[in-house]
């Protein structure tokens, strides 16, 4: 009864379900390239053996720590989603270990489903890659099965299932119904990472502006020293979220206090960006040390590839990520847009600002990120680095991503806010 139910529900909440899917199946998918490629590099590239290359581990380390974000986000956003329909069920009698059973059992589908098949297409894409090696990088490199790759992608992956299964056991758990309707659960807050109490604002967001764009501006006067400039310049952009950009949006809400849309696009807008914040500096900051790696760093053939395809894969599980904690968050504005229709706001106006809300924070997440990467590519292409074409897969590898979950934000959006007419 609980299996058949399980079932029914991944069946009927598809969308949510698939894309937990396909979070977990990129990553391992990704994992076992990774490795695998990296140990089959007798000459530096190799992990956790004598002489590795300082960046590499830093790579690695950083793949895994982004691997197991995605898969947190993309958790969240799966059970989450489930709170209420957990929340039914325990009023309906349901025992907390029935309520455990049921949840486990759609992870361990999805999980049994997502990593066999995972590391199957990678298996199958080994013969691929060694063509781009030999064909397109002309290296004599051949990447094979590492024994040593494949214990620690098997550590990984069994840390993964473990990680998932007891985040969704504790959720499970929780078997107050009065939590599960809670939108607490729903919301995240933390306390501000940076605070100036006697300097007056004017001068503080200098400050910031300057912590911000100054470190940018240096990336031009050096090639080894570009990621530590470009992660100091994340440190005064992380500022400028609570010292620039919110107070920004606040007086462009007070400044025409009569422009109910624009109270409300803005104030959505300011939400989302403080909520998001440092799931957009962890994309940028990503993006940034993939990119300072490739074009600082004399890569061979090996890495070269190793890099790019961690710099696409990471932007497409942190952009999904970002997409996962966005989608988990505007679920919960039915009632915010079923007021605004009561009180007299048009369908036109509650469509423009949702797409005026969902194109404002990812545009600013795209801008953003654009900035650092054009002026980390501009330096590599004015010392001859890297290539025009190489640059524009750069840059492709970051604007693709967050373009797509422009798209299906959009199709969130208006899915979650369904049925907020009043039937009178």
């Amino acid at each position: 009864m609980i299996f058949r139910d399980a079932l029914r529900s991944l069946r009927d909440d598809f969308t949510r379900s698939f894309f937990y899917w396909l979070t977990l199946l990129l990553t391992s998918i990704f994992i076992f390239l990774f490795f695998n490629m990296m140990m089959s590099d007798p000459d530096g590239a190799s992990f956790l053996t004598e002489g590795t290359d300082p960046i590499a581990t830093l790579i690695s380390v950083t793949v895994i720590i982004i691997c197991m974000t995605a898969i947190l986000f993309a958790n969240d956003f799966f059970v989450k989603r489930k709170a209420k329909e957990l929340a039914v069920r325990l009023i309906c009698g349901a025992t907390a270990l029935q309520l455990a059973m049921y949840l486990l059992i759609q992870t361990i589908i999805l999980l049994i489903i997502a990593i066999p098949v995972g590391l199957i297409l990678a298996n199958l894409m080994i013969p691929v890659i060694n063509s781009l090696l030999a064909n397109v990088m002309h290296s004599s490199l051949v990447v094979g099965l590492s024994y040593d790759a494949n214990l620690l992608v098997g550590i990984i992956l069994g840390f993964v299932v473990f990680f998932v299964v007891m985040l969704n056991l504790s959720f499970a758990l929780r078997n107050a119904a009065t939590m599960m309707f809670s939108k607490d659960i729903m919301t995240a807050s933390g306390p501000k990472t940076f605070y100036l109490a006697n300097v007056p604002g004017v001068l503080k967001q200098i400050l910031y502006l300057a912590l911000w764009i100054v470190p940018v501006a240096l990336m031009y006067t050096t090639d080894g020293g570009m990621i530590v400039y470009a992660l100091l310049s994340l440190v005064g952009f992380t500022m400028c979220f609570e010292g620039v950009f919110e107070p920004w949006l606040t007086k462009r809400i007070q400044k025409n206090p009569d422009n109910q849309r624009n109270i409300v696009a803005y104030g959505f807008l300011r939400h989302d960006l403080k909520l998001m914040k440092m799931s957009i500096v962890l994309l940028i900051a990503c993006a940034c040390l993939l990119a300072t790696s490739l074009i600082t760093k004399q890569t061979k053939p090996i890495e070269m590839l190793m890099y790019t395809m961690s710099f696409i894969v990471m932007n497409v599980l942190l952009s999904l990520a970002v997409l996962f904690k966005y989608s988990t968050d505007i679920s919960n504005r039915t009632g915010y847009f079923r007021t605004m229709d009561q009180i007299g706001f048009e369908d036109g106006t509650l469509k423009s600002i949702r797409t005026s809300e969902v194109t404002g924070f990812y545009g600013f997440m795209l801008v953003s990120g654009l900035i650092y990467l054009c002026n980390i590519i501009a330096p590599g292409m004015m010392h001859g680095h890297i290539t025009s074409g190489f640059a524009a897969v750069l840059l492709l590898g970051y604007i693709i991503p967050p373009v797509l979950c422009i798209l299906l934000s959009f199709r969130s959006y208006s899915r979650a806010v369904q049925g907020i007419k009043d039937p009178r």
